[in-house]
């Protein structure tokens, strides 16, 4: 035990005020403004505690002076804990994210003087820009996790930037003494088909999810983002290892679902950065992607290519392999398709059919930090 001074911090509450939108779960965001810290930057409904109160009434208070909204303490939930440390000045901070669901009234600007925006935003699909406190907190949320640690250095900047140098380190949770995981942690410790599960790869590796129907262009996504990485970056296609490895059909509890697991693992642990792509439809796959997810020590990102059955159909019969399209119907297309099929918890970023393959690519690779490194292997 160290015989100095005890080391004390202040502590910040945040409201993940949470509902089900049309585009997935959505949560309420206000954007700073004002001679306040970070102005300009959008941000959770959040606050300093006051002398005296506890957390759970800070949150109750910051909600009603900030949104205007009521929240009864037992809708207060503890979703996640950040040390965070800022760019400038020395001091750290603890926040503490609280989720509510259920409340009395409409969510408003009540402090204009400090907030001149507020709004719905999808967890998949976040606004910019955010300030990256923030931000870290809301990907442990997306990714199922208790806890953070985001220390940013001097020079960091304090607002997000997908193509910067992420400073979170993503911590996940001990099982509970009963042997039972958590709702928001679907996967099985134990791991698939029974192998136990082991943080894998390294806070420099990146883990990429790529999913959408058959002809969404997953695959061309991905080829695309190892065309612009170069060497050190592993693709882990379900098709060719369902298909072709394997040649197994698309079931529920198939083989191809651990394979696909083990080999993304056996890449980050060699230090290679992945793009795991294929429909890996939320019920067969979701599972095993949660522990993937869950278990990376590095920064990991989720995308879904949503493209309506019409223009998937068109991009189908556009491919230049007769005997593919022979073998593949559009009856078959139709059968397999499944609309917005995404992942829970909100964890994805949904791309439609707007987005070029250039422009989705240039995005992902902003997004995980691709872009600024070199080939590493």
């Amino acid at each position: 035990m160290s015989g100095g001074p005890r080391h004390t911090v202040p502590v910040d509450v945040h409201l993940l005020l949470r509902r089900d939108g049309g585009r997935g779960p959505e949560v309420l965001l206000s954007r700073r403004a004002g001679p306040v810290y970070a102005t300009g930057l959008w941000h959770l409904p959040s606050g300093h505690l006051d002398p005296g109160e506890d957390m759970v009434e800070a949150v109750i208070r910051e909600a009603r002076e900030e949104t205007g909204v009521l929240i009864a303490a037992p809708d207060v939930t503890a979703a996640v804990t950040v040390h965070h440390r800022p760019p400038r000045g020395s001091g750290s901070r603890i926040g503490i994210f609280f989720e509510v669901r259920r409340w009395a009234g409409l969510p408003r600007v009540r402090e204009p003087d400090r907030c001149d925006g507020m709004g719905w935003y999808p967890l998949g699909s976040l606004p910019e820009p955010m300030v990256a406190y923030c931000r870290a907190g809301l990907d442990a949320y997306r990714a199922g996790l208790p806890a953070a640690v985001h220390f940013q250095q001097p020079g960091d900047l304090v607002e997000y930037a997908a193509d910067g140098i992420d400073r979170t380190h993503l911590l996940p949770g001990p099982p509970p003494p009963d042997g039972t995981e958590p709702e928001h942690r679907a996967a099985d410790r134990s791991g698939v088909g029974g192998v136990p599960r082991t943080i894998t790869g390294g806070e420099e590796t990146r883990l990429v999810v790529l999913r959408g129907n058959s002809a969404s262009g997953k695959s061309s996504v991905a080829a695309g983002i190892r065309d612009r990485f170069g060497r050190g970056l592993a693709l882990v296609g379900q098709d060719n290892l369902r298909r072709i490895v394997l040649r197994e059909r698309d079931v529920p509890g198939g083989a191809n679902i651990g394979l696909i697991d083990t080999v993304a693992r056996h890449a980050l642990d060699a230090g290679y950065h992945v793009v795991v792509e294929g429909i890996l439809y939320a019920d067969r796959y979701g599972d095993m992607l949660a522990g993937l997810l869950g278990d990376h020590r590095g920064v990991s990102r989720c995308y879904y290519l949503d493209i309506p059955i019409e223009e998937t159909l068109t991009r189908h019969a556009s491919k230049a392999d007769p005997d593919y399209l022979a073998q593949v119907t559009e009856r078959e297309l139709r059968d397999w398709y499944r609309g917005r099929d995404l992942l829970p918890g909100g964890v994805e970023t949904v791309i439609g059919a707007d987005s070029t393959l250039a422009d989705t690519v240039e995005r992902i690779m902003r997004d995980t930090g691709l872009a600024g490194r070199r080939e590493s292997c």
